[in-house]
């Protein structure tokens, strides 16, 4: 991977708007990953890591198509600690290691940048694969309404999603840059050109 690519972590709660974040960097021109979809990917029917999985957990997380039931494993992931730490040492190497692999065979023109959207960037130690890290922040009642709106699920299950990630005031502490989403979609895209012009000079 070339050393004159910004290389940037964007972070934050469940429902905080990282997407959002990360499209407006991708409207701006720069190439934009996700290790949510890197995650899937590395789990589709056919991959090592679907047959680790399926291993794990056993034939009950597969749905009638052959794909991994993704509530259910939600449903697991939340109520059994243990079982979810599995999980976690199973995929989290690959995740990473995936991406690292895709940030270095992007194809960068207009920006010479990456934004990649990491959800669990400081529980997992990641922030020492970028330059710079952003935590996109919301209160707390839009947090929990956006998560049921978008998985559709009972607040209780959102504010468990919640409660297994690190606090928002600690992710701030350890964030390099804050975007505070309120919900503005304007005001969030200009946060996001500011912030990259700023982040530009830094580097560039």
């Amino acid at each position: 991977m070339n050393d004159d690519i910004i290389k940037i972590a964007v972070t934050g709660s469940a429902g905080s708007g990282k997407s959002l974040v990360c499209r407006h960097f991708k409207t701006i021109g720069l190439v934009v990953l996700d290790c949510d979809v890197i995650a899937r990917q590395i789990v589709e029917p056919g991959t090592i890591g679907f047959e680790k999985i399926v291993g794990l957990f056993g034939k009950k997380i597969v749905d009638k198509n052959g794909t991994l039931d993704r509530a259910k494993l939600r449903a697991i992931i939340i109520n059994e600690p243990l079982m979810r730490k599995k999980m976690e040492d199973v995929l989290h190497p690959q995740i990473n290691k995936e991406m690292v692999l895709q940030m270095g065979t992007a194809k960068y023109s207009k920006k010479r940048a990456v934004a990649v959207e990491v959800p669990l960037l400081f529980e997992l130690g990641m922030e020492h694969d970028f330059d710079t890290t952003i935590v996109v922040v919301a209160q707390d009642v839009d947090l929990v309404k956006r998560i049921c709106d978008r998985d559709s699920v009972k607040r209780e299950d959102a504010l468990k999603m919640l409660d297994l990630q690190m606090p928002q005031k600690e992710k701030q502490k350890k964030a390099d840059h804050v975007i505070v989403n309120s919900g503005d979609s304007l005001e969030l895209f200009e946060s996001v050109q500011n912030l990259f012009d700023k982040i530009q000079r830094q580097f560039l």
